[in-house]
C-alpha cells in the first residue's frame, strides 16, 4: 500500500506496520490519529503505534487540506459530486469519508465544507475469504440471488471482491460490478464489466439492456429505490448479489422496505470482532441452512 495521500509525519509512523492488519485511519483535527489495527483502535505516535494517548499525533485542519488536496488533484470542485455524498476514493481503492458542514440548496444537498475529520478506509484483498459463501451461492451452472448482511467495516466489500473473482471463472457467466464508490476498481476478469460513480438507478436500467449480464454484484443496497433495482433486474431473469448493512436478518426484514422475494440466500457475517467470519445462512423462508 502507497501512503502518498497522507502527510509525511504519518507515511514515516506508518512505515513499519503490516498493511494487511490496517483497516481504518481516523483523522479529526485537534484530536489523536487513531488507526483500526488488528480489529482494534490504537493511536499513532510520530514514531509509529503506541497505547498511549499522550504520545499521539494530534490532526491539525492542515493536515485533512494535505490529504483533500491529494485525492481531488488540487481541484476540490472537479471532485464536488464525490464530496456532496461524503467520500472520495482514491485510484488505489481507498476511501475516504468525510465529515464537515453540510450546505443545501433548494431542499438538496450542494457540497460538505469545513471539513473536520475523516475516516481513511484500507481496502484489502484476501483471496479465498468468500469460499465458504461461494459453496452455498452455487445453483448447478447458476447462482442463488444472495444478500450479505453485517455492520459497516466487517468484511462485506473484502468478500464481494472474492466471489466476483470467483464467478469470472465459474461457468458462463457474464458478471457485471456496480460500483457507486469506486472500491472495485482493481478487480478485473475477462468476464467482468465494472460501471463505476453511477448511481444505481441508473446503472441497474441501462446495463442490464447493453451489457446483457447474467449476475450482478453490488454494495450496499440503503434505500426503497435500491431494492426497487434489484426486484426489477431479478424480474428480468438477472441473478443479484448484494450486501447491505445489519446486524441480523431481523435487523433487515424490519426495514419498511425489505421485499421477502428478491434474495433466495442470507448470509450473516459477525459483527463483534470477527470481521469476513460468517455466522449464519438462512434461506427464502428464514430458514437456517
Amino acid at each position: 500500500m502507497n501512503f502518498e495521500f497522507l502527510p509525511k509525519k504519518y507515511i514515516f509512523a506508518l512505515n513499519d506496520i503490516k498493511v494487511d492488519k490496517l483497516s481504518e485511519i481516523r483523522i479529526r483535527v485537534d484530536f489523536p490519529v487513531k488507526l483500526k489495527y488488528l480489529n482494534e483502535y490504537i493511536y499513532l505516535s510520530k514514531n509509529g503505534l503506541t497505547l498511549l494517548r499522550n504520545e499521539a499525533i494530534i490532526a491539525s485542519c492542515f493536515d485533512i487540506e494535505e490529504i483533500l488536496g491529494y485525492a481531488t488533484e488540487k481541484s476540490i470542485y472537479a471532485y464536488n459530486e464525490n464530496i456532496k455524498q461524503g467520500f472520495l476514493t482514491l485510484k488505489n481503492g481507498v476511501r475516504i469519508g468525510l465529515s464537515g458542514e453540510c450546505v443545501f440548496e433548494n431542499g438538496a444537498i450542494k457540497t460538505i465544507k469545513n471539513i473536520n475529520s475523516l475516516n481513511v478506509r484500507i481496502p484489502q484483498e484476501i483471496y479465498g475469504c468468500s469460499n465458504k459463501i461461494f459453496e452455498k451461492i452455487i445453483k448447478e451452472n447458476s447462482v442463488y440471488n444472495s444478500l450479505i448482511i453485517s455492520p459497516p467495516a466487517f468484511g462485506k466489500t473484502t468478500i464481494l471482491k472474492d466471489l466476483i473473482r470467483k464467478l469470472n471463472e465459474y461457468a458462463n457467466n457474464q458478471v457485471l460490478v456496480i460500483d457507486e464508490r469506486g472500491e472495485f476498481s482493481f478487480v478485473k476478469g475477462e468476464n467482468v464489466d465494472l460501471i463505476t460513480y453511477s448511481n444505481k438507478l441508473y446503472a441497474f436500467e441501462y446495463a442490464i439492456r447493453s451489457l446483457a449480464p447474467t449476475v450482478i454484484i453490488t454494495d450496499e443496497l440503503s434505500g426503497e429505490k435500491d431494492w426497487e433495482c434489484v426486484i426489477s433486474a431479478k424480474n428480468s431473469g438477472v441473478k443479484i448479489i448484494a450486501s447491505c448493512h445489519g446486524e441480523s436478518l431481523d435487523s433487515i426484514k424490519n426495514k419498511k422496505y425489505f421485499n421477502k422475494n428478491v434474495f433466495d440466500r442470507y448470509f450473516i457475517l459477525e459483527s463483534l470482532r470477527n470481521p469476513g467470519i460468517l455466522k449464519e445462512i438462512y434461506n427464502s423462508e428464514f430458514e437456517k441452512l
